[in-house]
């Protein structure tokens, strides 16, 4: 029996997958439940209740993926989407409870993406932006720092540089 509870689901105990699929966050761009519009409809001796499914209001806030997405590219890089220091509700999704970056194998961006989203944090950090969660003792609290580091940072737009993405010209043919 205890073989079976602990099982060799690659060399991981029940205790330990249990502790790591809770810290699993899930990114989506759509609800999971959606409304349904109950409809009553009484004959003779019958009642039928149906739930009718019923379109969102926000289907134009959607992201629309491009064409020619590449399925393999992260989410970032497949929506196209520029994210700046200033969207502390995206930013507050790549980082953990106590303040520090969630890893690669659990945001799924690619590399680049990843080390994008950790200066844009960081950034939005120094520009007091967002809560700082470090220890009470820890340098990391902008207000414990030396000199001008302990004052907000502002930042420029034209000065965040963009992300890295490939751009190929029209004709890729081969001459």
């Amino acid at each position: 029996m205890l073989r079976s509870i602990t099982g060799m689901n690659n060399g991981l105990s029940f205790m330990k997958q249990m502790l790591l699929s809770a810290n699993v966050r899930c990114f989506s761009v759509a609800a999971v439940n959606r409304v349904k519009e109950i409809i009553v409809t009484k004959d003779n001796k019958k009642t039928i209740i149906e739930g009718i499914l019923k379109p969102s209001d926000r289907v134009n806030l959607l992201l629309d993926p491009p064409a020619d997405t590449n399925h393999e590219a992260c989410s970032i890089c497949r929506l196209d989407v520029d994210i700046k220091h200033t969207d502390v509700l995206i930013l507050s999704q790549f980082m953990r409870s106590d303040g520090g970056m969630l890893p690669r194998r659990v945001t799924g961006l690619c590399r680049t993406q990843q080390k994008r989203m950790s200066k844009l944090v960081t950034m939005a950090l120094k520009a007091g932006l967002m809560p700082n969660l470090a220890p009470a003792n820890s340098k990391r609290d902008p207000a414990r720092r030396d000199k001008f580091k302990k004052n907000h940072r502002y930042f420029d737009e034209s000065t965040i540089r963009p992300p890295f993405r490939m751009k190929y010209p029209e004709d890729r043919s081969l001459h």
